[in-house]
């Protein structure tokens, strides 16, 4: 702080956050490397795997706005 002024702002590098809307999974998927939309709780949508459902909490890479994982429950 300078002045009682912010000057600069760290964000973390991920962030848990909901999946709201996504397809449903498909038997087998995880056999697969292949991604679907998903919306976030935020609004974003980015790729995810196929065997993210919605409901699901995961983690987003904030820099690459991509999936980088299941959240921990």
């Amino acid at each position: 702080m300078v002045n009682d002024a912010p000057v600069a702002v760290e964000l973390p590098t991920n962030v848990e956050l909901e999946v709201v809307e996504t397809d449903p999974s498909i038997k087998g998927a995880s056999a697969t490397s292949r991604n679907k939309p998903a919306t976030l709780s935020t609004g974003a949508v980015i790729q995810v795997p196929e065997h993210i459902s919605t409901g699901d909490r995961i983690k987003v890479n904030v820099e690459e706005r991509k999936f980088a994982g299941r959240a921990e429950k």
